[in-house]
């Protein structure tokens, strides 16, 4: 049996002279991963290759910073205790003041904390969405078609 594609087939008509119209490719999405922990960095990553074509991980803030100049990503994943200098809600903050591009991509915060104060900061700071760790395939789905309009049609 055929694996399913993610292809949206453009309509087609019943009559023997008309061609169909070719299929209709999904855009390719890419997502930016900034995490120091090597494990939890290989496990956002092994999540999210299922949903996104291209997935780049940082564990470093000014890796980061490179990776998203040279390549706007279509969603990106914080995690917020970066080393012991740097802090990724105020890297959120940081992003969202900016007058670019980068600005206007969705971030979703991932966080081993639970506490409510950090997930209202991380959202009043600019974040699209908090995942409590590890990043799981059940607690990304509900979030992607807030993130990526039209995406519910591609995680069917």
């Amino acid at each position: 049996m055929k694996a399913p594609t993610h292809e949206r087939l453009a309509p087609t008509t019943s009559s023997p002279t008309e061609v169909p119209a070719p299929a209709v490719a999904q855009p390719k999405l890419s997502a930016l991963i900034l995490d120091d922990s090597r494990t939890d960095a290989y496990v956002a990553q092994c999540v999210a290759e299922q949903f996104f074509d291209n997935v780049t991980v940082c564990g470093t803030p000014h890796d980061f910073k490179l990776a998203a100049l040279s390549n706007i990503p279509d969603v990106i994943f914080m995690d917020v205790h970066i080393g012991d200098l740097h802090n990724g809600v105020a890297i959120v903050d940081e992003i969202r003041r900016e007058s670019s591009e980068l600005s206007i991509v969705p971030i979703v915060v991932v966080t081993s904390s639970k506490d409510e104060s950090v997930h209202n900061l991380a959202m009043e700071c600019g974040a699209s969405g908090i995942i409590v760790k590890p990043l799981t395939r059940e607690r990304l789905l509900p979030l992607l078609p807030q993130l990526l309009p039209g995406f519910s049609a591609l995680a069917d």
